[in-house]
Parts: structure tokens; C-alpha cells; sequence
């Protein structure tokens, strides 16, 4: 990012998706993350900074995957992640929320203006202050609250744009830059991998906008977004014929949803979860395609509903490939 003051080959990853809350609405209550708009004049966060194409779903794909009990090579690869993960010292889930929607919400008027936000190409005048801080409450999707640390309104626009950088992509220099001359504290509603919560939040009136600019105040620690999720140390590598699940997407009485990652051509694929007191061991099986078979080179997500013998409670969720923690909410990374 630059900030001024003024004094004037990989694989494709393509996401089927299915309305999963409606799926498992008659299954009682279905922790998910929340959506919707705001309706008490507080902001609500949305993706204009961020967005992922989900790709087309190959006709052939099916939109959920079946379920099943694990086969004893499942049972004895999930035993193997229990026994490493405990072995481990058990790494904790995140403590407090984890961020979901983006840092800022940002609505453009212009392609310059998007350009100039993408390539972190912002001012501030002499209205937004260098070190504005102080202590705020922020509103939990259970509605209980608690007391937080602000960042300034220049620290939280760079936290923002970290990330951000580049040319202006063919857009004139003098035309690519965005001028926040004013900024003031208000809240925003915010997507959690625990609900929806409410925030404090800079507003920035931008030069050639219309609406404001805001940007998450929350200093780190109270909501940070998510970090990529990391395979489990020790853990050997799993046989062939495994599908990592790569999200918890739903939790709903007794049952869980997750989503199996796999390729296009692989067959018979069928979701497992293997049990323990403590924790939960999930992911699937297939038949891989046959030698010489032709097959795109696709990363499919593919959602599976897992039926346990009791409701999840607190036990841990792990990846039966990488062994690493699934929280609810998080998609994949």
C-alpha cells in the first residue's frame, strides 16, 4: 500500500455449493455462519474487495456426496490421526472469532477508483488522523459483548490493503488514487464463523464517492481472520484411495457437513467419520480412475453429511489426509 498525508499452475478449485442450511433444517438447529443485511443502521460488511470464481460444476458432478460407515482402512488411518494429534498437545481451535467478511467495505463508483483500492493507492488528508485509538465494545453473534482495543483509522485502511499492490492496470496516475479526507467511528456488522457480529468501524469520506469507505477498527486479537489451517507435524502420509475434507460447513444435531475435496474422474466417493471422546475424524474414500483414464485437471468441494452417533459438542473436527483442525465456518483455504 501506498500512504500518503496530505497537508492540503496450480489446479482449478471449483466449488459445488448446495443450500445446505435447507438441506438440514429438519435435522434441528443448524450452526452455520449467518447472513443478511443490516437493519439498525449499522453497516454490513460486503465481499466487493474479495471475490472468488467458483468455476463451472462438470454436468456429470453430483451436488452432495453419499455417506457411510468407515471401512476398516478408514477406521485405522482415523486411529492414527487421533494418536498423532493427541501426541501433539493438541492444538487449540481459535479462541475468538474468526473474520469472514473483509477487512473494508468498499462500493466503487468508477473502474479508476476499483483500480486505485486494488493497487492500494490511497491518501489521507489532513481530516483522518495519524494515531486515533482508544477502547470500544464489540457485540458477539450470541449478543454478549466485549470490551475491545481500536486501531487507528490509517493503521486499519493499511491493514486492509496488506496484500494490495501493483500498477493502476492502464489507468492514468493523477486518476488512480483514492483521497480520504474525513474519518469517524461508527460500527459495522461483520460475517464470523460463529454468526454475525457487530463491530467498531472507521467511515471514510473518499473524494468522488458517494458512500462512505469503512474498515474494520478491532485491534488484533479480538477477530482476525482466518490462517490457512496447517497439516498435522508427525503425521504419516495417507494411503491412497483417501479425500480430505476441507471445511466444516454445518453442524446440526447429530449430524455434520463437510466438504470432500477430490478430483473429476474419481469414483465410488463416499464420506466417513470415525469417532473418539474427544475429537472427530472425518474425510472420504474413492476408487481412483483407471490407468490411462483421460481426466481435466480439477480440485472439486463437494459437500458430504455425516451422521454421529451423539451431537458434536466440543470435540475437535480433523482432516483425515493432513489432519489438520476443520472450524466451523471457515471455508477452505
Amino acid at each position: 500500500m501506498e500512504a500518503k498525508t496530505r497537508s492540503g499452475g496450480p489446479r482449478a478449485v471449483i466449488l459445488v455449493l448446495v443450500p445446505l442450511v435447507l438441506a438440514l433444517a429438519a435435522c434441528g438447529e443448524v450452526r452455520s455462519p449467518a447472513t443478511g443485511g443490516s437493519t439498525d443502521g449499522t453497516v454490513g460488511a460486503t465481499a466487493t474487495d474479495s471475490v472468488r470464481d467458483p468455476g463451472t460444476v462438470p454436468a456429470d458432478q453430483p451436488t452432495t456426496l453419499p455417506s457411510a460407515s468407515a471401512p476398516k482402512v478408514f477406521a485405522d488411518r482415523a486411529k492414527v490421526v487421533a494418536e498423532t494429534f493427541r501426541a501433539s498437545g493438541r492444538p487449540d481451535a481459535p479462541a475468538a472469532p474468526v473474520l469472514l467478511s473483509p477487512w473494508a467495505d468498499a462500493a466503487f463508483e468508477t473502474d479508476a477508483q476499483k483500480v486505485a483500492w486494488a493497487a492500494g493507492k490511497v491518501d489521507f488528508g489532513s481530516g483522518v488522523p495519524d494515531d486515533q485509538v482508544g477502547v470500544s465494545r464489540m457485540t458477539l453473534p450470541d449478543g454478549s459483548e466485549r470490551p475491545v482495543d481500536l486501531l487507528g483509522p490509517r493503521e486499519s485502511v493499511t491493514r486492509a490493503l496488506e496484500g494490495a499492490g501493483g500498477g493502476c492496470s492502464g489507468v492514468a496516475a493523477p486518476d488512480c488514487v483514492l483521497t480520504m479526507t474525513r474519518a469517524t467511528l461508527t460500527t459495522m456488522r461483520v460475517e464470523t464463523n460463529e454468526g454475525q457480529a457487530t463491530v467498531p468501524a472507521w467511515s471514510f469520506t473518499v473524494d468522488g464517492l458517494a458512500r462512505p469507505i469503512v474498515v474494520v477498527a478491532v485491534a488484533p486479537g479480538a477477530l482476525d481472520r482466518p490462517t490457512p489451517p496447517q497439516p498435522l507435524a508427525g503425521l504419516p502420509p495417507a494411503p491412497p484411495g483417501f479425500s480430505p475434507a476441507d471445511s466444516l460447513d454445518a453442524v446440526s444435531g447429530p449430524s455434520i457437513t463437510v466438504r470432500i475435496g477430490h478430483g473429476a474422474c474419481d469414483r465410488a466417493l463416499t464420506g466417513h467419520a470415525v469417532e473418539f471422546d474427544d475429537l472427530v475424524v472425518v474425510g472420504a474414500t474413492h476408487t481412483p480412475p483407471d490407468p490411462g483414464t483421460m481426466c481435466t485437471m480439477q480440485y472439486l468441494l463437494t459437500p458430504s453429511t455425516l451422521k454421529l452417533s451423539q451431537p458434536l459438542g466440543a470435540r475437535v473436527v480433523l482432516d483425515v489426509v493432513s489432519g489438520k483442525t476443520l472450524v466451523l465456518g471457515v471455508p477452505p483455504m
